[in-house]
């Protein structure tokens, strides 16, 4: 019974988990979207922090609207490509191109706001 509870765990807290991007399949992920990536590094407190407001955000978020996560420790190339040097960054990308970056934390409301702004 104890399995079975801990593997329903597992599956609701991956439901729930923003997909990973790296370089095979960054170009192909954010083509043709309206994408938010977060940036962050599994050390970064502030990171967890805003990967909380961004689970909340993904619940009333648009429908054409994705969030995918790129670790910078995992990524430098990426990494470098769009200039992150501060944490946790957020990259707005619309159709494959970056559009505005925004650093630091932010509220479910601030998230909502910036991609009203950049999407609509």
């Amino acid at each position: 019974m104890k399995k079975i509870v801990f593997i329903l765990l597992l599956s609701v807290a991956s439901a729930f988990a923003f997909e990973e991007l790296n370089m095979d399949n960054f170009e192909s992920k954010i083509k043709g979207k309206n994408v938010i990536i977060d940036f962050y590094a599994v050390w970064c407190p502030p990171c967890k922090v805003l990967n909380n407001k961004l689970e909340e955000y993904d619940i009333v978020k648009p429908d054409n609207v994705t969030i995918y996560k790129i670790n910078i420790d995992d990524q430098p190339l990426i990494t470098k490509k769009f200039g992150i040097t501060r944490l946790p960054s957020l990259v707005y990308f619309q159709d494959g191109k970056a559009v505005k970056t925004k650093i630091g934390i932010q509220s479910v409301d601030e998230l909502e706001s910036n991609a009203n702004s950049i999407f609509n």
